[in-house]
């Protein structure tokens, strides 16, 4: 990790070198070529950077640049800018590059070197830039062109505007990811097919998203209480959050505000309070809060929604405690067979205590099955409580 101190502070992740390297080899095909690339990569993508920081310092906005695996990201604080100067201030990226496309052609044009590594500079920079800014003005998120679709279609249509540039972005993204690869252009179409991808998830994240989710005051009072919760002021925080419920009913910050009460309800073992505020949101839940819903669930005694999300809350969490739950939800359904299976899942994810899990009441339905008394002659032993 590089990090350049200053006005515009600049960090640079390794794999923005290795990625950088990789595009100068792939274009020269040998070391000198690929070390040479590689620098025009890294300017040519402050460049465009530079274009979007020093447009919205104008502005007001306080900037840094990041330069990652897939380009450069510019990160703005400060006053929330009108539609105008956030077209500017998106629009300037490319209008940088073009400009370098533009100089570094026209040098090269002019034949004013005869050295070979210059020549390939010149030619490497102006091809570049000139191929990097058409792509990038593709309106497909979180492309230039992307943004520059919603910031027009928001001012023309208001908020309906921009999840119209979600789908208008995720139907070309698609598009363009079947043109490349027709063309064998793997690479190009790789890096489409990546963003059909963040284009589904933006459009399912768009379409909870609603108007009170852009104020700035909710949001303030969100990240007060994500605070509060991370300081660890339960009381403070439960507060805030419910009357950031309150003023939303609605959309991302609500769902935000109810996913961390639930987080702070299960701390404090208040599980049937928690359900009751995950249940009306299970459809949407994901990743580590519908593993937090599978286990209220489970406390509350709804082993049918344990046994239904059971298989994707192992995929994010995989663990010993977590196949226990499900073995012991089919389990209270009398189901012996899946019930058995996780219980076999949860020996291999390293369960120690087989003694106590054999003698949990939920598997009292199936406890004279064969395959049940079979798991228990492999793997228990009266005189221990090791697996075997």
């Amino acid at each position: 990790m590089i990090t350049i101190p200053g006005r515009i502070p600049i960090l640079i992740h390794p794999l923005f070198w290795l990625v950088a390297f990789l595009i100068g080899w792939l274009t020269a095909m040998n070391l000198s070529g690929a070390l040479l690339g590689m620098l025009v990569v890294l300017f040519s993508v402050l460049f465009h950077e530079f274009g979007h920081a020093l447009t919205a310092q104008l502005f007001g906005q306080k900037t840094r640049i990041e330069l990652a695996a897939f380009g450069g990201f510019t990160y703005r604080e400060g006053r929330k800018l009108k539609l105008w100067e956030e077209f500017l201030v998106v629009l300037n990226g490319p209008i940088a590059g073009f400009l370098l496309f533009l100089a570094t052609y026209a040098i090269y044009k002019m034949a004013f070197f005869q050295n070979p590594l210059l020549i390939f500079i010149l030619k490497f920079a102006f091809m570049a830039n000139f191929f990097w800014t058409i792509i990038n003005l593709i309106p497909v998120m979180p492309l230039d062109g992307g943004h520059l679709l919603s910031i027009l279609l928001e001012a023309i249509f208001g908020f309906k505007g921009i999840k119209a540039a979600v789908m208008i972005g995720l139907g070309v993204s698609i598009l363009v990811t079947i043109i490349f690869l027709a063309l064998n252009m793997f690479w190009i179409g790789a890096l489409f097919m990546i963003l059909v991808f963040e284009s589904f998830r933006s459009l399912r994240y768009y379409r909870m998203f609603v108007e009170k989710d852009r104020d700035a005051d909710l949001q303030a009072l969100m990240k007060k209480a994500d605070a509060e919760f991370q300081l660890g002021n339960a009381p403070q925080a439960l507060e805030l959050l419910e009357e950031v419920r309150k003023k939303t009913k609605e959309g991302i910050l609500y769902m935000m505000a109810t996913q961390e009460m639930a987080e702070i309800y299960k701390e404090q073992r208040r599980y049937e309070e928690a359900y009751e505020l995950l249940v009306p949101l299970q459809k949407s839940l994901t990743g580590e809060h519908l593993v937090l819903f599978h286990f209220v669930a489970f406390m509350h005694g709804d082993f049918e929604t344990v046994i239904k999300i059971g298989s994707r809350c192992f995929q994010e969490s995989p663990s010993a405690e977590l196949a226990l739950l499900n073995a012991y939800a089919y389990g209270a359904c009398k189901e012996a067979e899946p019930a058995v299976g996780w219980l076999e899942c949860a020996v291999r994810e390293g369960l120690s205590n087989v003694r106590e899990t054999l003698h949990r009441e939920e598997l009292d339905p199936i406890r004279d099955h064969d395959l049940f008394k079979e798991f228990a002659r492999t793997h228990y032993k009266p005189d221990s409580d090791s697996v075997l």
